[in-house]
């Protein structure tokens, strides 16, 4: 059984319904508890600003915890991009995620926001060297990590997004990538058992139809699972109907790949709890 969701966005950035709906979405499907993560304020993106209101944010969830009180357990927290201001104090947890690359004479470029964008920065950034773009994608990863310490590490490879449209990922270079995805991952499993962080399996990327796995994918759950790094399954749901998407069939891959037990919110704690094969 799944008790919550814990990345869940609402009209407060860029999700489609509100929070209420969240919720009510949430008591359909018999989840005990919640987790907003709105995105944290980012001034330079006019395409996703983000909560510039953040006490504001912060108050409509505790207001709507107090009306759920008994039916649904509420949490405030704020998906925290690395290039964001420091968010303000009085939020549960964090989700540290990069959503941009290193900016170029104050120009921020966006790691996921369409493949026009994002082929775009690849020619002009990085001279079409996808290896670079990787390498400067996950040093980014892992100093939001090591500088922040979030709870949980948001959709970690995301940098693969936009592959099956435009297959950058290749034969010559998918060995290398695989290499350095996986040493990124190495030091970031290393930060987080010093804090007690969390790797979130995200099936976001697959509910909005850009990729056929969560982030991270498969061939680094052995990884996950050999390091006894702690995950937490996630939606990244922008919108009610995607609120529990593919969780059954994901946690049936993690258990194949060796990964025993994911990380839940409930009664208002993240605690651990055994997989069972779907029967």
């Amino acid at each position: 059984m799944f008790y919550s969701n814990v990345h869940t966005h609402s009209t407060w950035c860029d999700g489609k319904q509100t929070l209420r709906e969240m919720a009510e979405a949430a008591c359909q499907l018999h989840m005990t508890d919640l987790g907003f993560t709105s995105h944290s304020y980012a001034p330079f993106d006019p395409g996703c600003l983000g909560v510039k209101d953040e006490a504001g944010y912060q108050q409509a969830v505790a207001k709507l915890k107090e009306q759920y009180n008994g039916k649904l357990a509420l949490q405030c927290g704020l998906e925290w991009d690395y290039f964001s201001p420091t968010p303000s104090k009085g939020y549960d947890y964090f989700i540290g995620s990069v959503h941009y690359f290193e900016p170029r004479g104050g120009v921020y470029a966006s790691v996921d926001e369409s493949p026009k964008t994002f082929a775009k920065t690849l020619a002009t950034w990085f001279d079409g060297d996808f290896l670079a773009m990787a390498e400067e994608y996950y040093a980014l990863v892992l100093r939001h990590v090591k500088e922040n310490e979030p709870l949980i590490v948001g959709h970690f490879d995301l940098i693969k997004k936009f592959q099956n449209r435009l297959g950058y990922i290749t034969q010559n270079n998918q060995a290398q990538y695989q290499d350095l995805t996986r040493q990124a991952l190495a030091e970031v499993c290393q930060t987080l058992k010093g804090y007690g962080g969390l790797v979130e399996i995200n099936t976001g990327g697959m509910s909005r139809g850009w990729t056929n796995e969560p982030y991270p994918g498969p061939f680094l759950w052995r990884d996950l699972a050999q390091r006894k790094t702690p995950v937490i399954i996630t939606s990244d749901s922008h919108e009610a109907k995607t609120l529990n998407f593919a969780f059954e069939e994901t946690k049936d891959q993690l258990l194949q790949q060796g990964i025993t037990e994911t990380w839940q919110l409930y009664q208002g704690q993240f605690q651990p709890f055994l997989l069972t094969q779907t029967s």
